[in-house]
């Protein structure tokens, strides 16, 4: 039999996004307007955000099976919430972040599971974020996922929306969060040195050096090469992963996968998947050189930009970037989840 649980109430999706001082002054500035300059993607991509229901009094809950409704107590929902862990921001480098998004966005959401041959309502297992600081409003919960029987649903759907009004960008500063916690900030990255300038090359130059110079980065302003679907596909293997996220891509309608084994908080092997075109595999490569090593909370606080000192040029034009590091925010959820289990 089919087994439904939905949720009606307000639709969350909000965001937590690191941002540099420079991004806090535009924000801080521009207000509202700052939406109109960040395309939508850029604060919902990745996940990054929190998109669930908010759970407070004005939800209502159904469970469902094989047709017939069956009873069920909705306090069950934050008497036996597994909260995620929140922390990843305050353990990383990060000094500040942007809150984005909406959360008054009238809907359903639907959970669905096929083949349960009996219901007891003692099987759900609900992930719920807490947003009571950050938001100023006590007991502010947001469900994101639910388990029945230790599985995740076999489709997620939600509809009925009636519009969402998206909230004043607000910008947090970890470090005071922080010293309020007591939480020792991270230390301080000592600035990588410069190389000195070059001097004016003589009139007879000297043997080249074997050791091959690091590419420039090449920022293609040109049209964007079309994408190349008939290119081999790119795998990078991992062994035994525990985290995969998948994004797809707007531009050529391929996805990008992103695999990783961590072991203690750190990735220790990155990997994935890329059938679209060239460059998206350029980006794939890139991340999964530069990840092992890395700990979760670092990986947290990526952005596309970082992928661009290991790219032989950067295709302004096309998105490869971001969608590759949104892959790898689905990834680091999927491992949250699993561990919060």
């Amino acid at each position: 039999m089919t087994l439904t649980l939905t949720i009606s109430g307000r639709r969350c999706d909000l965001s937590l996004h690191p941002v540099s001082s420079k991004t806090v002054e535009r924000i801080q500035n521009l207000g509202r307007k700052f939406y109109t300059k960040k395309y939508i993607h850029w604060w919902r991509n990745g996940n990054t955000s929190t998109c669930g229901m908010k759970f407070d009094d004005e939800c209502s809950v159904r469970v469902n099976l094989g047709g017939e409704n069956l009873p069920f107590d909705s306090a069950a929902i934050p008497q036996s919430a597994v909260l995620l862990r929140r922390r990843h921001y305050l353990e990383s480098k990060a000094r500040y972040l942007a809150l984005l998004g909406y959360d008054d966005e009238y809907c359903n959401m639907t959970w669905t599971w096929s083949n349960i041959t009996e219901y007891d309502p003692a099987k759900f297992d609900f992930f719920v974020h807490r947003w009571d600081r950050i938001l100023g409003e006590e007991d502010f919960l947001i469900l994101d996922d639910v388990r029945y029987a230790g599985d995740f649903a076999d489709e997620q759907d939600w509809g009925g929306s009636c519009g969402f009004s998206l909230v004043d960008p607000r910008v947090i500063d970890l470090d005071e969060v922080r010293r309020e916690l007591g939480i020792e900030p991270p230390a301080p990255t000592a600035p990588k040195p410069r190389a000195p300038k070059k001097a004016a090359a003589p009139e007879v130059t000297a043997q080249a050096s074997p050791k091959a110079e690091p590419a420039a980065i090449i920022e293609d302003l040109q049209p964007a090469p079309p994408c190349d679907n008939g290119l081999a596909e790119l795998v990078i293997g991992v062994d035994n992963p525990n985290a995969t996220g998948m994004h797809g891509c707007t531009t050529c309608k391929n996805s990008i996968r992103v695999d990783l084994r961590i072991e203690d908080d750190v990735v220790v092997q990155a990997g994935g998947w890329a059938a679209g075109c060239d460059y998206s595999k350029q980006c794939l490569t890139a991340l999964a050189s530069m990840l092992p090593g890395m700990t979760v909370y670092d990986c947290y606080t990526l952005t596309n930009e970082d992928l661009h000192p290991l790219l032989k040029r950067v295709i302004r034009k096309l998105d490869c970037d971001t969608f590759t590091v949104g892959a790898l925010k689905l990834a680091l959820r999927d491992w949250e989840k699993r561990s919060a289990a």
